[in-house]
């Protein structure tokens, strides 16, 4: 009994062990619904199986990755990322040797080996993955289908190229290949149109914005390669015994070489070069401890500035900001953005050359300049160059005259001027303060940019040169008066609570309302005579007894206790030359003595100066 188990045991561990260790017989299959299950490498280091879209998680492709990893998978190679599947699909090596992606009753994808021999498979620590004849031939292997990442140690040969995936607007993409001149290889980053321009010539369907090493009269194989070091460059000859680097890391002592002689072992440090959605190319090293966590650390990239590749903002303009590593996407005149990407689509055709059997039809057109800008385009896209151009805007009128023009650019070139005509728009533009772009567009299209304005920036900032320090000249203005209104709202306020909080001593002279004052002096209709803080006119008692009452024009707030004072003093006391009080007024900001009258034959002054007095000097 305990052998049986034994036994049981040992068949399933090298049934576990058949399963990672990546040889695949015919008949295996993976489910897209399934995804703990792929086919594994025998360290465990790459894993090959269908795994969950990015952007879509409920689409699935089939893909290589980093297995042991921790995070969002890493993904190295993919079989079918702009043809994704559902969850029922599923990724078989069949009976004949046919790796084959079934989505449904649709064939997705096939590695088109049947009647090949093959007998198996396997997942490779190189990241390879490779289906074996019965003689262990590789009749298919996933290094000679690449997909946006180069391995190390894995060929990059001229017939191969490394491609991004196609952009979800408008369908370009970027590739990385050798570009054969007749004499010379160079490997170069490419812009390619979508596939509607498939029928075009080549030469108008891509433009190279990045050209690397230039190799001249070669013989051998020439490959592209990164080595175990984290090096990237061209080994070429009949031994690969020539190499030019793209790229050197400075722990690099085996050379380029040595990478073309591949190891079915991994590299002590995991690396990656991939060719980015944004048209980069870039080498990234795995970091066991980036401040304190595990992730992917840039070691280098082909371009610096994003606005040197094409196609960045489709066939709009691209503006870098003061940081000068961040971009941005501007629509051309007659265009304007579409949906929420950066890339801009024209508005009702208004952008184009006219009908090439009426000429005369360039009168239905304008030229737009946006300045400080110029612009990518191939040599299929030239209609003229011209060299005598003696002005800028002579560039301009040079597109509007002619029919098959819609755009030109005008620039230096060693201080002399250019000026070229171009039948298309499509690569893109970019900042450059040497030159101007003019866009033909139609006679009723506006002639600012249909996004953000590129070619209007200066005016704009001219405009909020003069418009911010108005409005900071306004706010501030309107702070004050608030300021003001604040104080003089306080300040009434703070003379009512005090009057109503005024006290006046027993035996004081009578309080008077101002309305009283009014009644007694027939609405101050009698004027005596005037002085320094108000005016006295005549009036009466209730039992008829004339009086003269001043009413006091000015009391600050400060004066207000004193005035108080003094009415309750002059009130209670009896002197030879001063007039005695009978009484007085405290409402609100109205303040007025009532005095006795003494007859009036010229003497208003005594009423006026007395009283006055009164209020500024203390009676001892």
């Amino acid at each position: 009994m305990a052998n049986c188990l034994v036994f049981f045991l040992l068949v399933l561990v090298w049934l576990w062990a058949g399963a990672r260790a990546s040889h695949i017989g015919l008949g295996s299959r993976l489910m897209a619904r399934d995804q703990n299950e792929a086919w594994v490498s025998d360290n465990g280091t790459f894993a090959f199986g269908l795994t969950p879209a990015a952007n879509a998680r409920d689409q699935f492709q089939v893909a290589i990755w980093f297995a042991d990893l921790p995070g969002d998978r890493t993904i190295v190679w993919s079989a079918n990322r702009n043809s994704l599947v559902n969850k029922n699909a599923f990724l078989e090596l069949d009976t004949t040797g046919n790796l084959v992606l079934i989505d449904g009753e649709r064939t997705v994808w096939m590695s088109n080996t049947s009647g090949a021999g093959i007998t198996s498979a396997s997942m490779e620590e190189t990241g390879n993955f490779i289906l074996h004849t019965s003689t262990n031939h590789s009749a298919w292997q996933s290094f000679e289908h690449p997909s946006d990442t180069l391995l190390p140690n894995q060929p990059l040969t001229v017939s191969l190229e490394l491609t991004s995936p196609k952009s979800p607007s408008q369908g370009g993409y970027y590739s990385l290949k050798m570009l054969q001149q007749p004499t010379s290889l160079s490997l170069a980053l490419t812009y390619n149109l979508p596939e509607t321009y498939d029928a075009s010539p080549e030469a108008y369907a891509n433009f190279s914005y990045w050209p690397g090493p230039d190799i001249s009269n070669v013989t051998g194989d020439v490959v592209a390669v990164l080595d175990d070091a984290g090096s990237f460059g061209i080994v070429y000859g009949e031994s690969s015994n020539g190499a030019v680097y793209v790229y050197k890391n400075d722990g690099d002592y085996n050379g380029l070489g040595s990478a073309t002689n591949q190891s079915s072992n991994r590299s002590a440090v995991l690396r990656r070069l991939i060719l980015e959605t944004n048209g980069n190319l870039r080498l990234y090293r795995w970091d066991n401890n980036v401040n304190g966590s595990r992730e992917w650390v840039p070691e280098w990239a082909a371009v610096s500035n994003p606005c040197d590749i094409a196609g960045i903002c489709g066939n709009g303009v691209c503006n870098l900001d003061r940081s000068k590593t961040n971009a941005s996407c501007t629509c051309l005149p007659g265009t304007s953005k579409a949906g929420g990407d950066n890339f801009c689509v024209e508005n009702s055709s208004s952008i184009g050359s006219c009908d090439s059997r009426n000429t005369n039809q360039t009168s239905e057109f304008r030229i737009a300049a946006v300045q400080q800008t110029s612009y990518f385009f191939s040599d299929f896209s030239v209609v003229a160059n011209y060299s005598d151009i003696p002005t800028v805007s002579k560039c301009g009128d040079a597109c509007l005259s002619d029919c098959e023009c819609v755009a030109s650019v005008y620039g230096l070139d060693d201080e002399k001027p250019y000026c070229w005509i171009l039948r298309s728009l499509d690569f893109g533009g970019y900042e450059d303060t040497g030159s101007t772009l003019f866009v033909k567009v139609r006679g009723n299209e506006s002639m600012s940019p249909g996004g953000n304005k590129r070619g209007t920036d200066d005016d704009n900032t001219r405009k909020k040169v003069v418009v911010i320090p108005i409005v900071l000249s306004m706010a501030i203005l309107v702070g004050l008066l608030c300021l003001l209104l604040y104080f003089n709202v306080h300040k009434k306020r703070y003379l009512e609570r005090a009057m109503e909080s005024s006290p006046i001593l027993p035996g004081a002279p009578i309080h008077f309302t101002f309305r009283d004052l009014q009644i007694r002096t027939c609405n101050f209709s009698q004027l005596l005579g005037t002085g320094g803080f108000g005016s006295v006119y005549k009036g009466s008692l209730g039992d008829g007894t004339l009086v003269a009452v001043k009413k006091l024009d000015k009391v600050l707030p400060h004066g207000e206790k004193e005035f108080i004072t003094e009415v309750n003093t002059i009130g209670s006391m009896h002197h030879m030359n001063l007039v005695r009080l009978c009484g007085y007024c405290s409402e609100g900001l109205q303040r007025g003595l009532l005095l006795p009258w003494v007859g009036f034959q010229g003497d208003d002054e005594r009423y006026t100066t007395e009283s006055s007095r009164s209020q500024t000097r203390r009676i001892g």
